[in-house]
This record gives structure tokens, C-alpha cells and sequence, in this order.
């Protein structure tokens, strides 16, 4: 079994999880280097990388992953938020694009206008946020006996200027400073990280793949989905529908990063549980790479960290 090679998990705490980040970070990169990660359930390692001015290159390709995660890394003030949303007028009603139903029709009236303001890839940061929170604002109603519940007014632009101020409030002004100067930056495929890269290696990356529902997820999230104006079909290339496809990807994944890392580079592995990643695993020990440590937290969530050798 390639797993007897792994070295042995040591138990710490949740605290100190989180601090490996930084320690791997700042050992095996400086300033300015960048650091690819294929998959971002979280945002934690690449609020790390920011923090410390590495360079984040993001190539999920789960649309969700830029939508939930780029604005965390840009932080508008209140004034301009309040100001960009007094911009966007509802005047008259829309025609149905498919989600009528489940809203009050003043709220879906505000939402298509909000939803046509924002038309086409946010431009800034307040876009960014005022896009994210709108959606956030609507929620499923729910259904009893085959109807749904009675639908109630949603204010989506008082919505996003109060769950703003909160968000806003919570943040340390130095924090917002250093994220800004090394934002991650999300990328569409591979193609496009290899074009990001110019032909350069890098020292460190990040796996921590994740399975994701897509069609339970879509559901529970037709709404939001519906704002951010995407289909079905492009979710449905996050998706692994069986053991073998996902192994398939986990090989994939290993030799797109060792094609990317340089000799001594390191790849920090995080994984849950509930899924396996022995394919990885047994390409990185047959291409030589060697486990220098491993750890887990209380929750059971597992760090190995595997330098390239040769």
C-alpha cells in the first residue's frame, strides 16, 4: 500500500492547523513568488498567501469558487457601496426568465434590475460585493402540500448595505491594506495558468480537492444561481459522478501539479475524511516525491506535505 509511506499523522489543534499555512508559506517561498492552487473550498491558505504578498493563481473550475470567494479580498467602503446601489433604478415590471414564481414580484422586479446593472463580469470591488450579497438575499421559499409558502417583500439593496456594515466592521483596516497588494487571481483552465506562469516553476501549491453535489446543490440554490446566471451544464463540470472518474481526476491533478513545480518545490495535501486520494498519493511516491510531515486536526482533517525530489 502506497499509504504506508505516508508518515504518521501527529494530532494538533485547530490552531495550530491553521498556523501551517503560514509557516509553509514563509519557508518555502518569498515575496512576490507564486503559489497555484487547483481547488479552493476555503478560503484560508490563499488569505495567507495574500497577507505574506505571494502570488495566488486559482484554477477551480467550479463556477461557485470566484463568486463565494474574490470579493473576500476587496473591501469597498459603506459610502460607496450605498452610492452604486442608489444608481440602480426599478422602473416598470420584467418579463419571467424562469424564477418568478418563487419570488414577490417587487423583489424580482429589484433583482432583474440589479441583475442587468451588474450585467457581464463585475468591473470593481463594489460591483463585486453588491452582486455577491443580492444573491445571498434570496432564498428558496418554502413548499407544504405541493405549494409554496406565501412569498414576502425582500429589500435586496437594504439587504446588502446591512449585512455590508457588518462585514465592514469586523474587518482590521491593516488586514484590507496588505490583501490588497497580492489578491488571488482566479483563472478559467489550465491554459491560462500556464500563461500566468511564462513558462516558470513554482516552489509551493495547495491540494485540497472536494466532492460537491452538484444537483443537490443547484435545488437548494436555484435563485442564486439564477443572479449569477449560471447553468447547469457549467456546474456540472465540478461534478465526479462515480469512484472511478474521481480517481481518474486525482491522477490528473498530481501530474498538472508536478508538471508545474520545480525540483525541492513542495505540495501541501489537505483532505477530509469522508473522501480518498490514494491515486494521488501513489503517483507522487512513484515520481519519487517524499513525505516530510503530517498532521491533523480535531476534526479530523489531514495535511501532508510532499517535496519533489531530484
Amino acid at each position: 500500500m502506497e499509504s504506508q509511506k505516508l508518515k504518521e499523522l501527529v494530532k494538533i489543534s485547530d490552531w495550530d492547523f491553521l498556523s501551517l499555512n503560514e509557516k509553509i508559506i514563509s519557508t518555502y517561498t518569498k515575496p512576490d513568488d507564486k503559489v497555484i492552487l487547483p481547488y479552493m473550498s476555503a478560503d484560508n491558505f490563499a488569505f495567507e498567501l495574500a497577507i505574506n504578498e505571494r502570488k495566488c493563481l486559482v484554477y477551480d473550475n467550479n463556477p461557485l469558487v470566484r463568486i463565494n470567494f474574490e470579493s473576500d479580498f476587496f473591501y469597498p467602503s459603506l459610502a460607496g457601496i450605498k452610492s452604486r446601489l442608489g444608481e440602480i433604478k426599478t422602473i416598470g415590471e420584467f418579463p419571467d426568465c424562469g424564477v418568478k414564481r418563487f419570488l414577490h414580484p417587487k423583489t424580482y422586479n429589484e433583482a432583474m434590475a440589479i441583475r442587468l446593472f451588474l450585467d457581464g463580469e463585475p468591473k470593481d470591488a463594489i460591483n463585486l460585493w453588491i452582486k455577491y450579497l443580492s444573491a445571498e438575499a434570496l432564498k428558496m421559499p418554502k413548499s407544504g402540500k405541493g405549494e409554496l409558502e406565501e412569498l414576502e417583500y425582500i429589500d435586496i439593496k437594504d439587504f446588502v448595505l446591512k449585512k455590508y456594515k457588518v462585514i465592514f466592521s469586523e474587518i482590521d483596516p491593516m488586514r484590507v491594506l496588505l490583501l490588497h497588494k497580492a489578491a488571488p487571481e482566479f483563472l478559467h483552465s489550465e491554459k491560462e495558468l500556464d500563461e500566468a506562469l511564462k513558462g516558470t516553476r513554482v516552489k509551493l501549491a495547495h491540494y485540497a480537492p472536494y466532492r460537491f453535489n452538484v444537483r443537490e446543490y443547484f435545488n437548494k440554490n436555484l435563485l442564486k444561481i439564477w443572479f449569477h446566471n449560471i447553468s447547469k451544464e457549467q456546474l456540472m463540470t465540478a461534478f465526479v459522478e462515480d469512484e472511478a472518474a474521481w480517481n481518474q481526476r486525482c491522477k490528473k491533478d498530481f501530474l498538472s501539479l508536478h508538471k508545474r513545480l520545480a525540483s525541492g518545490g513542495v505540495i501541501l495535501v489537505e483532505k477530509a475524511n469522508e473522501y480518498a486520494i490514494e491515486e494521488f498519493f501513489k503517483l507522487a511516491f512513484f515520481y519519487g516525491y517524499e513525505n516530510l510531515r503530517a498532521f491533523c486536526n480535531t476534526k479530523g482533517v489531514q495535511a501532508y506535505l510532499m517535496k519533489k525530489l531530484g
